[in-house]
């Protein structure tokens, strides 16, 4: 079973967690299902660059075939396209949800997903994100902010290499005799 770094930051607090793919799939799936258009692309800081593609459709991630699907539909097009990548390439996803002031919607929370894969091309990376597109007035200002807030978190976690184990604290406490 696939384990990677899940790094976070919701109002700039920062957190990492394990991920796993079944929990990715859930939760991004979860949130296409919470939106009428959820939005598709890369974003690239390097290069200082946001890709749209479409709305996503749906993701899938199976460890068995070791592939993650994610389905979308063009903006300029009706057709529909699949993107594919081998889980083992899946590195860190993010998630970033800020409070914003949006000129025209006022006070909303808004949420960006990321998923980043090694490219075989010339070993670099590659970023897709998943936004609503309809929550606030400028989403993909939104996709490449919160993506310089979020980018680097979780990057220094590595939960492949450490394990948790449980300790009964109750045997390794001593009886304390302050009556």
């Amino acid at each position: 079973m696939k384990v990677f770094s899940h790094g976070c930051v919701v109002n700039f607090q920062e957190s990492t967690r394990e991920m796993f793919s079944s929990d990715l799939d859930r939760l991004i799936n979860n949130l296409i299902r919470q939106t009428d258009q959820m939005l598709f692309g890369t974003v690239d800081l390097d290069k200082q660059e946001v890709r749209l593609f479409g709305h996503v459709q749906a993701i899938r991630l199976d460890e068995e075939s070791d592939r993650c699907e994610m389905s979308f539909t063009l903006l300029e097009e009706t057709g529909a396209e699949t993107v594919v990548h081998s889980i083992e390439d899946l590195l860190i996803s993010h998630e970033a949800l800020f409070d914003i002031l949006d000129d025209v919607k006022g006070q909303v929370s808004y949420r960006v997903v990321y998923l980043t894969f090694a490219d075989g091309e010339g070993g670099g990376e590659i970023t897709y994100f998943f936004a609503d597109a309809n929550a606030v007035t400028h989403p993909l200002a939104c996709v490449a902010e919160f993506w310089q807030q979020v980018s680097e978190v979780g990057r220094d976690v590595d939960f492949n290499l450490s394990g948790c184990t449980a300790h009964d604290l109750n045997r390794t406490w001593k009886k304390c005799d302050c009556e």
